[in-house]
């Protein structure tokens, strides 16, 4: 057994149980299995706000493109345009733990690619999800 993997999976389960107390102090301390932490998150904060539900779905997508990360996976990267440009050209660069823009036009004020990190990513992937949810309805 990876050690490392129960190691992350436990990080994973108590940084939710933590957003979740946070946002409401009476859930109380998850005592489920791993695998459900998130249903436990979802209906302690089911109440709670859009843009607090959005947040929750945040950070459950951003721990599932780490996971997808750390599993050898760096193409779940690709699924996400650049918050900038806009452009379908992201990659991983492990050195870094962020994804960069190829796009050569892409640059931050220095000339340098612009480079996001994992919540960014994840913050517009909700954001956009449930945008369309919206127009959909």
């Amino acid at each position: 057994m990876n050690l490392s993997v129960v190691d992350r999976i436990r990080a994973a389960v108590c940084e939710v149980e933590h957003h979740t107390r946070a946002a409401v102090p009476d859930a109380g301390h998850f005592t489920g299995e791993e695998s459900r932490v998130y249903d436990w998150a979802r209906q302690h904060t089911a109440h709670l706000a859009a843009e607090q539900q959005q947040a929750r779905e945040a950070l459950f997508y951003r721990q599932e493109l780490e996971y997808a990360i750390a599993m050898g996976d760096t193409t779940a990267i690709r699924r996400h345009p650049c918050p900038q440009c806009g452009c379908w050209g992201l990659y991983w660069r492990p050195e870094a733990r962020r994804a960069v823009c190829v796009n050569h036009y892409c640059t931050d004020a220095n000339g340098l690619a612009h480079t996001w990190e994992l919540k960014r990513l994840a913050q517009d992937h909700v954001a956009r999800k449930s945008a369309v949810a919206r127009r959909a309805t």
